[in-house]
C-alpha cells in the first residue's frame, strides 16, 4: 500500500484512552500538547517549572506547565454487503476505500476493525472476504438486505470511536434511523457509493427491465425522455433526502459517484 492512498483523518472529540498514540487525549502526562499552567503545589514537578510565568507573577507564585498525552483511536469500517452493492463497479470501489482507510489507520498506529454486514457479520480478517462475498452475491439468486446491520452494537467499542460506513444507502428511512441510532455516540463518516449506471444508463425509445436489488422486484418501463428525466430526478430527490437524514444525526457524508478520489477524501477532513 503506497502513500498516495493515505489520508490524515481527525475527530472533533478528545480521547480518554490509556494507550499512547497520535490523537489529543484528556489524560495529563508527559505529552507534547500544552494544556495549562498550574501552581507548583498542585503539580510539584521541578522539570516542568514555567520560569517566565513564575518570575513575572506579582505574588511570587511558582508555576508549572501541564501537558496532555496523545492516545490511540478506535477506527471501524462498516461495509454494506447488500445486493445493491454488487451493481456496476461498487465492489471495486468498496475495496479501494477500505484499503485506503486501512493504510491510513496503520500509518497513525491506531486500532482498526473492518466488518462486512450481510445476513451475518463477517470480520474482515482476510482481504479475500470482500471478493468472496460479492462474487457469491452475483451468482446467488437470494436477495441480501444486510439484515445484520440491526445487530451492529455487537462490534462497537465502549469508548467513543470513529466509524466509516461504506454503503449506497439504498435503505428505507426507517432502517436508516434504526441503524444510525445504534451508532449514536460515535463519530460517523458515511461514504456514499453511487454509480451513474443506476440512473443514467437507459437508452431512449425502448423497453427496459429495471431490477430493484434491494426488494428483488422487476418492472418493465418504456424509456421516453420524460421517463428518463423522471428516473434522474428520483435519484436527485433521494440524494437530498439522504443529506437530510445525515444532518439529523449530525454527520456529513462523502459522496463518491463512479470512482475513488483520494483528494476528495483528504479534503473531507482538512479542506481542499
Amino acid at each position: 500500500m503506497t502513500a498516495d492512498v493515505i489520508f490524515d483523518y481527525k475527530t472533533p472529540f478528545v480521547l480518554n484512552a490509556l494507550a499512547d498514540g497520535e490523537h489529543k487525549s484528556k489524560r495529563q502526562g508527559l505529552g507534547s500538547d500544552f494544556y495549562k499552567k498550574s501552581s507548583f503545589l498542585s503539580e510539584p514537578n521541578p522539570a516542568r517549572v514555567d520560569l517566565a510565568s513564575s518570575l513575572t507573577d506579582p505574588f511570587g507564585s511558582l508555576y508549572v506547565k501541564s501537558y496532555r498525552q496523545r492516545s490511540q483511536l478506535d477506527v471501524l469500517t462498516i461495509i454494506d454487503g447488500s445486493s445493491s452493492m454488487t451493481i456496476d463497479n461498487k465492489p471495486e470501489l468498496v475495496a479501494l476505500f477500505e484499503n485506503s482507510i486501512s493504510a491510513s489507520v496503520d500509518a497513525r498506529s491506531d486500532n482498526y476493525s473492518p466488518y462486512l454486514f450481510s445476513d451475518t457479520i463477517k470480520v474482515m480478517d482476510r482481504r479475500e472476504v470482500l471478493e468472496e462475498h460479492f462474487l457469491a452475491e452475483t451468482t446467488d439468486n437470494n436477495r441480501d438486505v444486510a439484515a445484520a446491520l440491526y445487530d451492529v452494537e455487537r462490534v462497537l467499542p465502549q469508548r467513543q470511536s470513529m466509524i466509516f460506513i461504506v454503503s449506497d444507502f439504498h435503505w428505507s428511512a426507517e432502517k436508516f434511523k434504526q441503524v444510525f441510532n445504534r451508532l449514536s455516540g460515535h463519530y460517523l463518516v458515511p461514504i456514499v457509493l453511487w454509480c451513474s449506471e443506476e440512473y443514467d444508463r437507459y437508452k431512449l425509445w425502448r423497453f427496459v427491465k429495471i431490477h430493484d436489488a434491494e426488494t428483488g422486484a422487476n418492472r418493465l418501463i418504456f424509456v421516453t425522455p420524460k421517463q428518463k428525466q423522471r428516473i434522474e430526478s428520483e435519484f436527485e430527490n433521494r440524494r437530498a433526502e439522504l443529506n437530510q437524514l445525515f444532518l439529523q444525526f449530525s454527520c456529513r457524508p462523502l459522496w463518491a459517484v463512479d470512482d475513488f478520489n483520494i483528494q476528495e477524501l483528504r479534503a473531507f477532513f482538512h479542506g481542499p
